[in-house]
């Protein structure tokens, strides 16, 4: 698996075509969510916004994308903000340089499963969070469903709501704060070592 972070206008247009091609398969043929297709990509204002884009290939050749995550600081538009406000209950939006919004997590994996989550996908919250840290973030943020935070929580992120979850669309959604400290690096650290011992085994 091969992962790679960077701004939106660096990322090969190829490769962004199939990042929306992914999104659409996940989020509107298999969740089901009610959210507009373009020429079967998915695409919506904030991915006009220049973001960071996380793009997980299968292979070093970066025709096929099997996962991805969006990126966009606190500091402009950003989805908890201003497309699910009511997951705040009131609180104020964070605006700031140390916080950033995680959006769009689409990923096609093997189920191994140890921790609720692919072995894919605990390496992509690792690299994504030590990508994060090294830009001086302090927390993210994110609107994500009940069933993926009870899987951060088993995980051993230090994570914590902003509110009760609500019913959006087709989904229980919660709004999410994720501590990028300590607690957070050593598990995701302890993660990655039973998945390598896992694999060392076989």
């Amino acid at each position: 698996m091969f992962i790679s972070i960077g701004r939106r206008h660096k990322i090969n247009p190829q490769a962004l075509n199939n990042m929306h091609k992914l999104r659409a398969r996940i989020f509107k043929q298999k969740k089901m969510w009610d959210i507009p297709l373009i020429n079967d990509m998915e695409i919506d204002g904030y991915d006009a916004l220049d973001p960071y884009y996380m793009i997980i290939n299968r292979s070093a050749e970066q025709a096929y994308v099997c996962g991805c995550w969006r990126i966009l600081p606190t500091t402009g538009p950003n989805m908890l903000a201003h497309t699910f406000p009511e997951l705040l209950h009131g609180q104020p939006a964070p605006c700031c340089d140390s916080i950033w919004e995680l959006s769009r997590f689409a990923i096609e994996m093997p189920h191994d499963n140890r921790f609720g989550f692919s072995q894919g996908t605990v390496q992509a919250i690792h690299a994504i969070v030590n990508f994060a840290l090294g830009c001086g973030v302090k927390q993210f943020v994110t609107v994500t469903t009940v069933g993926v935070e009870k899987m951060l929580i088993r995980l051993g992120l230090d994570t914590s709501r902003f509110g009760p979850a609500l019913q959006v669309g087709v989904e229980r959604a919660v709004a999410l704060r994720i501590e990028l400290n300590d607690r957070t690096t050593a598990a995701l650290e302890r993660a990655i070592e039973v998945y390598l011992g896992d694999a060392a085994d076989f």
